[in-house]
């Protein structure tokens, strides 16, 4: 029994001499080994795809098949649904393109037709028609401010309203509460850290040449800078023709926008235009 007693407790010191062994040197070699291993292969990571992709390339399918509504819903569905695709500015270019070109289309559902009469100018026409000016030279492909009686002009017509988006910098153009076209900001370092959010109208629209108001006609009318004067304490959107030589120093607050982004707005917004600003 004694001898029995004797192995017994010759075993339990045999296992906890080479257990405790066993142990101490897999934490000192094996486990390191794996560490090092898992450290020289770290796990692959798959980016999640972007979906603007492919949505994109099939809007531009169904634009190649004729499927132009088909198209434009996509498009919008891009930036709507999916703000931080890579492609939602692509989509905001693509589809304001197609809307102004479909404006400015005898597709125009809004468009009226005016025949000039004895007496009529461009901007007589403008103030009966309500459109402007620039609208009006632009729509018909003028060259000249001569026109002739019995000449019939084509006037497109919308229902614009302007969202000016202080985080992100940019300006959409709407029509009839829809998307029609997006500005980015070429500059905005005008605006103030505390600008107050809300809703405006347009106060005017403003030409300018060599530090002076120039109006639509002049003959340096032409490359004029211009401005869209929200409220003249709060907030213009402008563009400036000659960085180099401005035509006027820029406004107090506002935001600026290529040249041919304002020419755009400048001939389809008008005076009272609602623009919210968030």
């Amino acid at each position: 029994m004694r001898v029995l007693w004797r192995l017994f407790f010759l075993f339990i010191l045999v296992l906890v001499v080479f257990g405790g062994g066993a142990i101490a040197a897999y934490q000192l070699f094996f486990k390191k080994q794996v560490a090092k291993e898992d450290v020289g292969h770290p796990a692959v990571i798959t980016p999640t795809p972007d979906p603007g992709i492919a949505l994109l390339d099939q809007a531009n399918q169904l634009l190649k098949k004729g499927d132009t509504e088909g198209g434009k819903r996509i498009l919008a569905s891009i930036f709507q649904s999916f703000p931080n695709s890579g492609k939602a500015n692509d989509a905001r270019r693509q589809l304001g393109a197609l809307n102004l070109d479909q404006f400015f289309s005898a597709n125009n559902p809004d468009k009226v037709e005016y025949t000039v009469v004895r007496g009529d100018s461009i901007a007589r026409i403008a103030n009966k028609t309500k459109a402007s000016p620039e609208l009006i030279f632009k729509a018909n492909g003028l060259d000249s401010l001569t026109i002739q009686p019995g000449q019939k002009f084509i006037i497109p017509a919308g229902q614009f309203t302007l969202a000016v988006s202080l985080a992100d910098k940019s300006v959409t153009l709407l029509n009839h509460g829809a998307f029609f076209k997006w500005y980015p900001a070429k500059d905005a370092s005008h605006l103030p850290a505390n600008f107050t959010a809300g809703q405006y109208k347009v106060l005017g629209k403003e030409a300018w040449s060599d530090g002076h108001q120039v109006a639509f006609g002049a003959k340096d009318y032409v490359g004029s800078s211009r401005w869209i004067v929200i409220n003249r304490d709060s907030l213009t959107l402008y563009s400036e023709t000659n960085p180099q030589t401005p035509n006027v120093a820029a406004p107090k607050i506002g935001i600026e926008i290529s040249g041919e982004g304002m020419d755009e707005l400048y001939s389809l917004i008008a005076r009272d235009t609602a623009v919210t600003v968030q």
